[in-house]
This record gives structure tokens, C-alpha cells and sequence, in this order.
């Protein structure tokens, strides 16, 4: 299936040597068959109109216009009155289309983790909210801007974790990343230049908090999880400088860490001058008991 461009379509790059003996209407041709050839240009795909090609390239309409009724003759193109002129098919070489995949069977229930319910995406709202904040922003706003996020942003999340969470926040402390993925793999280089060389991760847990770890060079050391949450003597046993931890709702045991084992984590962290890492994945989602207290990302000098 051709892509279908909206408006004029991008500029087709040819390449026209006016410093040569061969005619311009020679050379557009040619480029226009071996972009046909190779499949550069691919069948059903439109071309630029003969006045904005012409325009594109600085020539006369009607030389565009001679090379596309030439190219028509040999079967290159293809053209309707009132329709675009368009790569014809039988002229484009055989491409293996990539196999589609097979569809996925239909499930009553899909247990698939760490995936929502993507049909209930409020796509009505997020529209209305891309257009406001498209016709509202400044020219500046469209910049690259802090890089830790927008000033206003952050001051509301700062806010909000005041309010909710009761957590001393600021919005100096707040880096906005693109998702999770990318807020771990921040803080983990951070650490990583600091000298830290191992970070401790739970066993069972979040197979990709071991994969961004390792991509960052650092060695991982797996923690047993129990009822009671992360065994912080495991923990103290290793030379782990940080920990990735989901203490408010273990995944994928659903445990929550306890209250002593909370304590000792803490003493461990200010002992060693370690960083817990909080994956607070479902904080907001509460179904069947109130939130418990909830640990966050901690910082040697914030002990004393």
C-alpha cells in the first residue's frame, strides 16, 4: 500500500546538472525512472503537481509537463483528468512485502502486566487539551525550554505531591522524563559517575529495571522479596549503593513493605549513603484498601 501525503506531499529530491550537455527534460527523466526503479517511488504513490515540481526545481511547467506525458508513454506514470499523476504499478520492481503478523486471539481476560484498558484512552479530552495548549502556548513555549521540564508543570506536580503525598517538594527537584523508562535510566548514569557500581533490584520484580540497569554499566544484584516486602539483611549483605524497590504495592506479589522493614531500608541508606529508587507505579490506583505510606527517592544529606 502507497503512502497517501497530505497536502503537497515533501519535496522529491532529483538531482538536475544545468552545467551538462544533456537537455534538463533528459535528466528528469531519467532520475524520475531510477527513483521509479529502485523503488524509491513506490506504485500508487502521488507525485508533486507539474507547478509545484517546476517550482521545486526552478524550470518551466511545460518541460515538467513534457517529461510526465513522456514518462505516461512508457508506463512509469499513470494520470486521470482531475486526479494526480501517480507511479503505475507495473513498472516497480518486486519488493517482498514484510509478513504480516497473525492476529492475536481474542481474550475474555488479558492478565498481560503493566498494560491499561487502551480502549477506555480519553482521546476526546486529550484532543480538546493538544489543541488549548497549541492555541494558548507563546512562541517561546514552543523552544526547547529547561530540561527538566516546563517551570509550570513542575511547580503543579510539586504541589500536588505537597497536597497528596505530604512530600517536601519543590519544583527544583523535579525532573519531567518521557516515562519511567527514562527517569531510571537518568538517575542510574547520575549515580554511576558518582562511583556507584552496583545497584540492588527485587527478585521477583520488574525485568526491566535490570535491563536499564545494565545498559548504564551497572551490575545488578537481584533481593529476595517475602510477605513482608524486599529482605533488607540480603540487602545489607551486598555492596549495593542504590535499590529500584516498589514498597507501596510489590510487583508482581502485591506486597506491602513493613513497617520495620521500612525502618531498616532507611537505616541502611544512611549508613552507606545509598539511593533508594521508588517505582510508585500505582499510586494513584487504589481498589480495595487505603494508601499506605509510601517511601520516595532519598538523599544522603536529608538524613541528618
Amino acid at each position: 500500500m502507497s503512502v497517501e501525503w497530505a497536502g503537497l506531499g515533501p519535496e522529491l529530491m532529483l538531482r538536475l546538472d544545468r552545467s551538462s550537455a544533456e537537455p534538463l527534460h533528459g535528466q528528469l527523466e531519467r532520475e524520475l525512472r531510477e527513483a521509479i526503479r529502485s523503488g524509491r517511488l513506490r506504485a500508487g504513490e502521488r507525485l508533486p503537481s507539474s507547478r509545484a515540481l517546476a517550482a521545486e526545481l526552478g524550470l518551466s511547467r511545460g518541460l515538467v509537463l513534457d517529461s510526465y506525458r513522456q514518462l505516461q508513454a512508457e508506463g512509469y506514470l499513470t494520470a486521470r483528468t482531475g486526479s494526480a499523476t501517480r507511479v503505475a504499478g507495473s513498472t516497480q520492481p518486486s519488493i517482498r512485502p514484510a509478513p504480516e503478523a497473525e492476529p492475536a486471539e481474542r481474550l475474555e481476560v488479558d492478565f498481560l502486566p503493566g498494560v491499561p484498558d487502551l480502549t477506555s484512552f480519553p482521546r476526546r479530552d486529550w484532543a480538546w487539551a493538544v489543541r488549548e495548549s497549541c492555541r494558548r502556548a507563546s512562541a517561546a513555549e514552543l523552544g526547547y525550554g529547561d530540561p527538566r521540564g516546563s517551570r509550570w508543570l513542575r511547580e503543579v506536580i510539586a504541589s500536588y505531591l505537597r497536597r497528596v503525598r505530604a512530600a517536601a517538594a519543590e519544583p527544583e527537584q523535579i525532573v519531567v522524563s518521557s516515562g519511567y523508562a527514562q527517569g531510571l535510566n537518568l538517575i542510574l548514569r547520575a549515580l554511576a559517575r558518582r562511583g556507584i557500581r552496583e545497584v540492588a533490584i527485587e527478585d521477583p520484580g520488574d525485568l526491566s529495571n535490570g535491563a536499564v540497569s545494565r545498559r548504564t554499566g551497572l551490575d545488578v544484584v537481584p533481593i529476595p522479596v517475602d510477605r513482608e516486602g524486599i529482605v533488607t539483611d540480603e540487602l545489607a549483605a551486598t555492596a549495593a549503593g542504590a535499590v529500584v524497590l516498589t514498597p507501596a504495592h510489590q510487583s508482581p506479589t502485591g506486597v506491602v513493605l513493613a513497617p520495620e522493614r521500612r525502618l531498616a531500608l532507611l537505616a541502611w541508606a544512611a549508613e552507606r549513603e545509598a539511593t533508594i529508587i521508588e517505582d510508585d507505579y500505582d499510586a494513584e490506583f487504589r481498589y480495595d484498601s487505603e494508601p499506605s505510606g509510601r517511601c520516595r527517592a532519598w538523599t544522603p544529606s536529608e538524613w541528618s
